[in-house]
């Protein structure tokens, strides 16, 4: 037996006759995967489709599927008169327990985007699910009726009978509150029992003298703390986490095979100055390679299948985002550090073979002259990779410094990075601190250069996540695959540079 994959991508209404209708998924928007997908993709995307819960319950059916300009909008139905589990969707659809789509699809036609992810240009669309947590933000309920009311083809109109029915009884509360408040009147404050008589002081003093009372409280089960329900909320708490910037700063080629070769010019032919008869030299350009391995990264994820049923977070849309988070920190780090022994190589395995120069106790001369040891051609399209406590230290001595002051700028434009003698700067996790101690662990403070020339990315495989529902079925277990294959290495150590600890 074959198990197929579903990608799961992750905008949602809802009314009381079950009528529901979102966004499944926004145009021109990017997923926690880094994928998108074009418009045309869903062409072949016909009604009616199965309408799930997580992904695993069926609870109505889509009726209607279009293309819009903001996006793949889907109107259907949940069965809330047969299924009883599609009322409770509905319910927590009205109440906002739950606002997301997700889409169940097998992609047919994909190519890699550069910086990661793939752009979808033909999938077939097996399903849509409501959801919890979608795994694109942007995919939302739209629309939704808050108040209880029938609805038929031929009218939609508030429940008189229940209104009537809850009138009843308030008034009934009221007759009962008034018959004990005119008893209470009838009596003399020296004369009435205690609790009368507590209730007089009680509205003269605002306090309870001589009388035993009880007080139902939170804090204690027996007094009323067994009747208040703890709160559980669907979104989880996530630490945050650190990446470099390598990937989007490289150059990304996709293979497909295990290895890749690049032809490299050591020299061009030269030439020597001759007189109009003398003889003339002969010479060649000399070449070489460059050869990068694909490593494979992977992870099994075990899950029971009970806690992807009645988990009120969406467990796999979490586990995907998470793996995908996780798998991408991996990379980064293989990328700035890695051995090239079953991993990727990193810009510092090559760290001997890079120019650049010693650390000195200057932070502003030693970034002047890192800057100038980098010939001009590649400096032109330079970037800067600083740890955070580098980029401290260099703030400061720019600060400080009249002569220098102006040798940093911050960018006015969101999201724009800074600049450092007019080159972009981006954070990188991992490399060392410039303390001028003479020890570092990997053996730089700050690389300089152009990444895009001099260091490659081979892409073999991207990001899949396959759920295996069988292997473990015997002991109620749901298992998430995950892999990619990815390789890199240092291919023109000229073009970067590194301020060595």
């Amino acid at each position: 037996m074959t198990i197929e994959r579903l990608e799961i991508k992750a905008a949602l209404t809802a009314s009381d006759d079950g009528t529901i209708e979102g966004i499944a998924w926004p145009f021109g928007s990017t997923d926690l995967v880094g994928d998108q997908i074009e418009p045309k993709a869903f062409a072949s995307a016909t009604a009616p489709l199965p309408l799930l819960f997580q992904h695993d319950e069926p609870v109505g059916v889509w009726d209607e599927i279009k293309s819009t300009a903001e996006g793949l909008v889907m109107k259907g139905r949940l069965l809330i008169n047969s299924v009883a589990r599609a009322a409770e969707v509905r319910s927590l659809i009205v109440e906002k327990a739950v606002q997301g789509l997700s889409i169940g699809f097998v992609t047919e036609k994909a190519s890699p985007r550069k910086g990661g992810g793939r752009l979808i240009s033909q999938l077939s669309l097996k399903e849509c699910s409501v959801v919890a947590v979608p795994c694109n933000p942007d995919a939302r309920i739209t629309f939704a009726k808050d108040l209880n009311m029938t609805a038929t083809a031929a009218e939609n109109t508030i429940d008189t009978k229940a209104l009537n029915d809850l009138d009843a009884k308030l008034t009934a509360r009221l007759d009962a509150i008034e018959a004990k408040a005119q008893r209470l009147e009838g009596a003399n404050d020296n004369d009435a029992p205690v609790d009368t008589k507590a209730i007089s002081d009680w509205a003269k003093t605002g306090k309870l003298e001589g009388a035993d009372t009880k007080t139902l409280v939170v804090g204690t089960p027996s007094a009323g703390g067994y009747t208040v329900a703890p709160e559980y909320r669907a979104d989880v708490i996530k630490k945050i986490t650190e990446l470099n910037p390598i990937r989007q700063l490289a150059g990304v080629t996709s293979v497909g095979t295990n290895k890749v070769y690049w032809p490299v010019l050591n020299s061009d032919a030269a030439g020597t100055w001759i007189g109009e008869t003398a003889a003339r030299t002969e010479d060649e350009p000399d070449f070489a390679q460059v050869g990068i391995d694909i490593f494979e990264h992977a992870v099994i994820v075990p899950i029971s299948r009970q806690l992807l049923e009645d988990s009120f977070v969406d467990m796999a849309g979490l586990l995907a985002e998470r793996i995908a988070v996780g798998f991408a920190k991996a990379e980064s780090t293989a990328f700035l550090t890695g051995t090239g022994t079953g991993e990727p190589s990193g810009i510092l395995d090559a760290l001997a073979s890079l120019g650049g120069i010693n650390e000195t106790a200057d932070v502003i001369a030693d970034i002047v002259d890192l800057y100038y040891s980098l010939p001009t051609q590649y400096a032109m399209n330079g970037s800067w990779l600083l740890s955070r406590p580098t980029i401290a230290k260099i703030r400061k001595a720019a600060d400080t410094s009249t002569q220098r002051g102006t040798i940093w700028s911050d960018s006015l434009a969101v999201g724009t990075p800074p600049r450092l003698l007019g080159a972009p700067v981006y954070e990188a996790p991992g490399l060392a601190t410039h303390d001028n101690s003479g020890a570092s662990t990997v053996g730089a403070s700050a690389l300089f250069g152009d990444f895009s020339a001099g260091f490659r990315v081979v892409d073999r495989v991207g990001l899949e996540v396959l759920r295996d529902d069988l292997t473990g079925a015997a002991n109620g277990i749901v298992k998430f695959h995950a892999r990619k294959r990815v390789g890199s290495s240092v291919v023109l150590p000229e073009s970067i540079v590194a301020l060595r600890g």
